[in-house]
């Protein structure tokens, strides 16, 4: 029987998930959890602000794909990462905060006149995917995976986990801790499109006299720029993009529609006869989907795949929704597009492109 801190059991758990770097800035409130980093192989990044702390691990999550993971101390930390909060789940990055509280006897609930506190859970939640806070040592791994599963469920977003400082720093009986690995809490496998949509989206856009494709984050949190690229080469189709998308497809490519040539945009998104969106909601900047910017829905067909089913149809009517994981979708897809004869069309497409590139 031995002894462990709370916040060395945290970091055994990142480790387990694959956490390689965590960003925040040092506090003695969570001395336990960032002083175990180290020891299991994680390096600490500190900015100098815990906004930016929620931006690096925003931008980590971004670039690699994986979960990017920031600390922030309890009070005056927890309220600096509010607006790296806001902006990091409204950009849809997959980002788990972890903050420290005090401790568990004076906070639950406030004695009045606590240092150092606010309601850390209740103040981060209506801006974040999840929010909550742990009460006790057992719950520590319980909760940590829950987390982690929120972190990896639907469209990402910021996950917040906020732990006592007295479970973070204290040691406590280590007999009953059951470290899982991540296959035994929370599904690995992408979500993917049934074989009757990937036919049937198949079918439309070889069909279609002008096919495109809306590009949005969906794209680059599934690391699917490449078939993204191919799926538009084989198809030529244009591709257009949300502002947060703008990086997935080289701008210079006769396939990129810019998104600052915005009568460009509208041309081709008037033209087009069947849409293939990938990770977006339509959104304002996209003009919610809507006329004279888009084609009427009555003369344009959508097909729309997103991992957050409430995406769907949200915005813009949509004739093929599909829940499925951008990347896997895409690699289904293009699959099924070789196995076919090209389009009949794919010249009438090709002097489509050379238009708009003039």
């Amino acid at each position: 029987m031995g002894s462990i801190s709370g916040g060395a059991l945290i970091a055994r758990m990142l480790q387990a998930e694959g956490v390689e770097v965590v960003y925040g800035i040092i506090d003695g409130s969570y001395f336990g959890l960032y002083s175990s980093l180290r020891d299991v192989g994680i390096r600490l990044v500190t900015p100098r602000h815990e906004t930016s702390a929620l931006h690096m691990a925003g931008a980590h999550a971004r670039l690699t794909g994986e979960l990017g993971v920031c600390i922030a101390s309890n009070g005056p930390g927890a309220a600096n990462a509010l607006s790296g909060v806001a902006v990091e789940n409204g950009e849809g990055n997959r980002v788990l905060l972890i903050t420290s509280w005090r401790r568990s006897p004076i906070v639950g609930p406030d004695r009045g006149g606590t240092y150092q506190y606010f309601d850390q859970t209740a103040a981060i939640r209506p801006m974040s995917k999840w929010s909550e806070a742990v009460g006790s040592f057992e719950r520590i791994p319980e909760l940590t995976r829950r987390a982690f599963r929120q972190s990896w469920a639907g469209r990402p977003g910021v996950v917040h986990l906020c732990v006592p400082e007295d479970l973070l720093n204290g040691e406590f009986d280590d007999s009953g801790v059951d470290l899982l690995p991540p296959e035994r809490y929370r599904p690995m496998a992408r979500a993917a499109a049934s074989e009757i949509q990937v036919r049937e989206a198949a079918d439309w856009l070889l069909q279609a006299e002008l096919p495109m494709i809306h590009a949005g984050s969906g794209v680059l949190h599934a690391r699917a720029t490449a078939e993204l690229r191919e799926l538009a080469e084989l198809l030529r189709a244009p591709i257009s993009t949300s502002w947060s998308a703008r990086d997935v497809v080289d701008e210079r490519s006769p396939l990129s529609i810019p998104m600052n040539l915005l009568e460009l945009n509208t041309r081709v998104r008037n033209e087009a006869d069947v849409v293939l969106a990938l990770g977006t909601r339509f959104g304002e900047t996209d003009w919610w989907g809507k006329p004279p910017y888009w084609r009427s829905p009555e003369e344009q067909r959508l097909i729309q795949v997103d991992l957050e089913e409430d995406a769907l149809g949200r915005n813009k009517p949509v004739d093929l929704a599909v829940v499925a994981d951008i990347r896997s979708f895409a690699a289904a897809l293009l699959a099924e597009l070789k196995s076919r004869p090209p389009s009949s069309r794919i010249g009438d497409r090709e002097a489509k492109l050379e238009e708009y590139a003039r």
